[in-house]
């Protein structure tokens, strides 16, 4: 009697690169679609942390 050759397993050791680069892709549409926006934000925090100073309210 011949015994059937079992079906090789997945190799699962590239998907946690695979998920990686997916995630920076992701994150890098997102920052492209919105870049105006995080520009505009970035802009307005820098401009109220150095005008405003706290020993100025003192």
């Amino acid at each position: 009697m011949k015994k059937r050759k079992q079906p090789e397993r997945l190799s699962w050791e590239g998907f946690g690169t695979l998920e990686v680069i997916i995630i920076i892709a992701v994150l890098i549409t997102i920052a492209l679609l919105f870049r105006e926006n995080i520009i505009a934000f970035a802009n307005n925090l820098i401009n109220k942390v150095f005008t405003s100073s706290v020993i100025d309210g003192l």
